[in-house]
């Protein structure tokens, strides 16, 4: 939910105060002992609510401190589609992260943050607001989150969803696919790489890319040059982690 450090702690807190919350509910009933079905109707309701908001949390931020599950929001690779059902069955982790992502990226607007930014010519970074720059057309996406549908699909050539949590980069096997599909798009038009926010997911794949393209020697040298272009852009230890083993798997060759 837009920090790169530490976001899965705030899944952590929240399920956290669902849990404390549906415990200290229960016990201002009338009647504690009596089985849930038995309560009062808005009783019931109350605190079914609460301990589902404590296992939907709970269970997300034990896949982010786990780095794996992305697939179980039902995002699809096809499109970039979160389904309905995804947003009725994980109703209490959408809920926020589209309500703090709205809000976060007016904020940003207002501090002068785009909802992409050009940052080596044909190369842009966005958050999921990207569509708003109302491009007619992208030679490539790269799709970061697992947590949005996509919009620049339809104006898209070429479309890549890489699933990941918030603050949780790719594999190095799938930064340099990403890599290598953007380096072949740049030849057709311009690039859009981007993830909720435009700072961590997105920053993470761009500079990997700007390297497969023959931009710059180093992924290093090519966050040097990005972080001047995008207020906000950032690395946090696993992807400086991930790239470094990227370019060690993948050594950069202009044109591989």
């Amino acid at each position: 939910m837009g920090a790169v450090h530490g976001v899965h702690l705030k899944y952590i807190a929240m399920s956290a105060a669902s849990a404390v919350g549906a415990y200290r509910y229960n016990g201002r009933l009338d009647d504690p002992s009596l089985p849930l079905l038995e309560q009062p109707a808005f009783d019931a309701a109350t605190l079914c609510l609460l301990i589902y908001c404590a296992i939907v949390h709970g269970l997300i931020a034990s896949l982010f401190v786990a780095r794996r599950g992305e697939w179980i929001l039902g995002k699809r690779p096809a499109d970039g589609v979160v389904p309905i059902w995804s947003f009725i069955v994980f109703a209490a982790f959408h809920l926020p992260t589209w309500l703090y992502t709205m809000v976060h990226t007016q904020i940003s607007k207002r501090e002068g943050v785009p909802v992409a930014s050009e940052v080596v010519p044909g190369w842009w970074i966005g958050g999921c607001y990207a569509a708003e720059l109302g491009r007619k057309k992208w030679a490539a996406t790269i799709d970061l989150t697992t947590e949005f549908t996509e919009g620049c699909y339809s104006e898209s050539e070429r479309y890549l969803l890489l699933r990941c949590w918030d603050g949780v980069p790719p594999s190095p096997r799938d930064i340099e696919r990403a890599a290598r599909v953007a380096a072949e798009a740049s030849a057709r038009g311009d690039v859009m790489v981007h993830c909720a926010h435009g700072k961590g997911r997105s920053t993470c794949v761009m500079v990997a890319c700007l390297v497969r393209a023959g931009l710059f020697p180093t992924w290093r040298e090519a966050f040097a040059a990005v972080k001047p272009k995008r207020k906000g852009v950032k690395l946090n230890k696993k992807m400086t982690t991930a790239l470094d083993q990227w370019q060690t798997m993948f050594p950069s060759q202009k044109g591989a």
